[in-house]
């Protein structure tokens, strides 16, 4: 299997995963902004890793996501990594809330806009 054999499957997966990962973003979001759960922390961290597992995504398949349209800016998406990175270590959850919302809810919809 060749690059675009992959990057084609790997966009094919991501339009399932988008349908998963979108709505556990919003649920997180909520969860962080005051109705804490006994599995938010468990959530959080599956959300995290669907972020990243998304951002890979981007980085290896730029190209094909970007082609229409610019859907996702990589640099302003390194500047929300590194704000939210900011976020993590001041354990505020309404400002890791917040900057799910404004910066990683809006780039998970463009990575499902790019799988449609």
């Amino acid at each position: 299997m060749g690059l675009p054999e992959l990057q084609s499957e790997a966009i094919k997966q991501l339009a399932d995963y988008s349908d998963k990962i979108i709505p556990a973003t919003e649920t997180i979001i909520k969860e962080l902004r005051g109705t804490r759960q006994d599995d938010t922390d468990e959530l959080f961290g599956l959300v995290i890793q669907g972020i990243n597992w998304e951002i890979e995504i981007f980085n290896n398949c730029e190209k094909i996501i970007n082609q229409k349209e610019q859907l996702v800016d990589k640099s302003k998406m390194a500047q929300a990594v590194t704000r939210l990175g900011k976020v993590l270590q001041e354990k505020d959850d309404i400002k890791i809330a917040a900057c799910l919302d404004v910066d990683f809810l809006p780039f998970l919809k463009n990575m499902k806009k790019a799988t449609q």
